[in-house]
């Protein structure tokens, strides 16, 4: 019983999907599955008709109307499978409106298939692709002219076939056409449903992108007014990194071997980022850039970065352990004030500003390998919580004498 339901399930897949390019827009596949959705229950209307026609009556004309109709549905979906859009949504219109036409011709006005005009209304505006709207209006007042204009001279519209009771064949069209309007309006709401889930997908998948590269604040001031205004933060701390004897390493061993190898130090880093609330900047070949500080005010922001260093040290040195190539790796990290902003008008790139950056690049580079070297500003900071000692001024290409320490 599952399989049979399974079946029957991919059968309406496959109608409802007939000629869907999945390059389309959602919204341009959905009036595409609803062309093919209306076609069906027109062809299962005249089939309907067909049937009920068996037990009341013998003429050939209802039996050969019902199948030129059925026929006429049919050819949308064709049409559709060829990828002639368009031409479905308007072929799908002139069988509904020539059904209509035929059914009051031989049925008479009394047989109460004028509620169908109701359907050709708005089914237009359900089909049509957008830029064949124009086509839609034409449809949808010709069939409101039509219904107007049918209710005003219903009295000399009378039947021409007198083989079915109008009594019968009012109920038989109103109670048709109301389950085919709750099939449509249904399908409509559910494929609705399922564009706003795919949008809201894609919306997730393009947040999470524009979070994994810019700060959320960034983020939000882009998405808002399309622009962002650099920011000054008074107190942050900047964590800088790099490996010793990297362009010698480069030189070494296979580019995608050296790729692979950055991606799980650095995909380490960035988590350990998370757990410590520091921010990722940037990388840079094997320089790794980060500050804390920026999203919010906090008061700990050089403690977080020291805890962040001393995390990336233990799993350098644990990875070393394991692996045939050993990374060595500088740590500096200095506290001070930055100017943070987005430069560029495509492929954003988030970056800091200010002598701070200068200094904590300085800082890293007299530092020493398994070490995480400090400057005065940040062991002011951390003096209380780390235990440090002092280097001494040491000499930092274009700042001069430095006064550092190292955490132990």
């Amino acid at each position: 019983m599952l399989n049979y339901d399974k079946n029957k399930s991919r059968y309406f897949l496959r109608m409802v999907n007939i000629g869907a390019d999945y390059n389309s827009s959602i919204t341009e596949i959905r009036y595409l599955r609803v062309t093919n959705i209306a076609s069906v229950l027109g062809v299962l209307y005249n089939v309907t008709w067909m049937l009920i026609a068996l037990f009341l009556t013998d003429a050939l004309v209802i039996y050969g109307s019902n199948t030129f109709l059925g026929l006429m549905f049919l050819i949308a979906l064709i049409f559709n499978r060829k990828g002639w859009r368009v031409l479905a949504s308007v072929w799908l219109i002139l069988a509904s409106y020539i059904s209509v036409l035929l059914f009051l011709y031989l049925l008479g006005y009394s047989s109460g298939v004028a509620v169908v005009c109701f359907l050709i209304i708005i089914l237009p505006y359900m089909t049509f692709p957008r830029k064949a709207r124009h086509i839609a209006h034409v449809f949808s007042i010709l069939a409101c002219l039509t219904l107007i204009v049918t209710v005003i001279f219903q009295s000399n519209i009378t039947a021409h076939f007198d083989g079915l009771d109008p009594y019968i064949s009012q109920i038989i069209n109103i109670s048709i056409t109301g389950f085919i309007c709750l099939i449509l309006i249904a399908s409509m709401s559910i494929l609705i449903d399922k564009s706003e889930e795919s949008l809201m997908a894609e919306q997730k998948k393009s947040d999470d992108l524009l979070h994994n590269i810019l700060p959320a604040n960034i983020v939000r001031d882009l998405k808002e007014s399309g622009k962002t205004i650099p920011k000054r933060h008074k107190n942050v701390t900047i964590l800088f990194t790099d490996f010793k004897g990297f362009t010698e390493l480069v030189a070494s061993i296979p580019a995608i071997t050296l790729v692979n190898e950055l991606n799980d130090i650095f995909g380490r880093f960035d988590q350990i980022m998370e757990e410590t609330e520091v921010e990722k900047i940037e990388t840079i070949g094997d320089a790794y850039m980060a500050a804390c500080g920026l999203e919010k005010e906090m008061t700990n922001h050089a403690a977080n970065c020291i805890r962040a260093a001393k995390m990336m040290q233990s799993f350098l040195e644990e990875r070393n352990k394991n692996h045939e190539i050993k990374w060595k790796m500088r740590i500096g990290i200095h506290s001070g004030s930055v100017v943070a902003g987005v430069v560029g008008k495509k492929k954003f790139a988030y970056d800091l500003f200010g002598d701070t950056i200068n200094t904590a690049s300085r800082i890293e580079s007299a530092g020493e390998v398994g070490e995480i070297n400090i400057s005065s500003s940040t062991y002011k900071l951390i003096k209380n919580e780390f235990t440090c000692f002092s280097r001494g001024k040491i000499h930092a290409k274009g700042k001069g004498e430095l006064e550092m320490y190292f955490v132990n």
